[in-house]
């Protein structure tokens, strides 16, 4: 196995990713909650809780495996909220309105999700301390420059070669991380419907 998404990104072990290895791992995890959140895995929908860079673990062809089910959550089917006296997780990956209310829904997995896609698209972490105050959470950091192709650009990974990746495809995939960390829940997209647009994203990128 190549280890877990966040060092591998964070230059641990001196693994280069292009962008099609990047869509790779990202339609894997989202087939992976995909999964977790219909009620083929144990009978009911499953909410992770937990997803995270480092809990994503890359076999020797990049397929991404989701790791650590200490947090996940068994969410009944006929309620689709759970209310919660602790809030659980980890800092920089948190739904914000799971953060207020205490309610946990299958929607807390996708902000997370969007996290992650946001570090695949610009290779840096959820919160950087290292960084001044603005640059230190990266959410904040995307919103500024979302739906500015020139700007957006720059944000981009570095370490990825700029042939192997379109402009296309890459808007829209910073265009599906933003609906995923939309503040409310219900602004964000399933995990079923990221499955399908990072398919289309995959195919816009081999018109290269």
């Amino acid at each position: 196995p190549k280890g877990n998404l966040q060092d591998i990104l964070n230059g641990i072990g001196e693994v280069r990713m292009d962008w099609p290895v990047r869509l790779r791992i990202a339609l894997g995890a989202a087939r992976g909650l995909a999964y977790l959140h219909s009620t083929t895995a144990v009978g009911v929908p499953v909410v992770h809780r937990d997803f995270k860079s480092s809990n994503i673990l890359l076999t020797e062809h990049f397929e991404a495996k989701i790791s650590d089910f200490g947090l996940a959550k068994l969410m009944p089917q006929d309620i689709d909220l759970y209310a919660t006296t602790r809030v659980l997780g980890t800092f920089g990956y948190f739904d914000p309105e799971y953060a207020l209310t205490g309610k946990l829904t299958l929607q807390s997995d996708v902000y997370a999700f969007g996290v992650v896609l946001l570090e695949l698209l610009t290779g840096r972490r959820a919160i950087d301390l290292s960084q001044g105050t603005p640059e230190q959470n990266l959410i904040v950091r995307m919103q500024q420059v979302s739906g500015d192709r020139k700007r957006l650009r720059k944000v981009v990974d570095r370490d990825m070669a700029r042939s192997s990746y379109t402009p296309e495809s890459v808007s829209m995939f910073a265009g599906l991380a933003a609906r995923c960390v939309c503040f409310e829940s219900a602004g964000r997209p399933s995990m079923a419907d990221c499955v399908k647009e990072l398919q289309f994203i995959m195919y816009a990128n081999m018109k290269i």
